[in-house]
């Protein structure tokens, strides 16, 4: 008895097809997932990016960063297309006061003039493509 050590993971001589066939399937789930998350990283970075060039148009042009109208727009949008899929809006709610909330921070440091754009961008996005900082 004491040798006996619990495994999660099936042994390859006691594994049997069907066990190996699952890990298998969960393997290709988990790379699609990490392929999808670096979609979903890289457009959120797309986003910030852009953000911070509205926030350095909204300083030159003397608009005031918070635009409400938008805000709302931008939430509701959100809201609707979480409906649609049968998602939590609830999330979709979450997540995008979580993207507003950074969008906001980075545009009030541009407008504000407290951070060049360049810091700006690698502060929450890192450097600019094809920059060799």
């Amino acid at each position: 008895m004491d040798d006996f050590q619990p495994s999660t993971r099936p042994t390859q001589e006691h594994a049997t097809e069907s066990d190996d066939a699952r890990i298998d399937n969960l393997e290709q789930f988990r790379r699609e997932l990490d392929a999808i998350d670096a979609t979903l990283l890289e457009a959120v970075r797309e986003r910030l990016l852009l953000c911070q060039q509205i926030g350095e148009w909204k300083r030159v042009s003397n608009v005031p960063m918070m635009q409400p109208g938008r805000v709302h727009l931008v939430q509701e949008r959100a809201r609707q297309f979480a409906l649609r899929h049968g998602l939590s809006p609830e999330f979709f709610e979450s997540l995008y006061k979580l993207l507003i909330s950074e969008t906001c921070r980075l545009e009030d440091l541009v407008i504000d003039g407290q951070a060049t754009a360049e810091e700006t961008v690698r502060e929450s996005v890192g450097p600019r493509s094809g920059s060799s900082s």
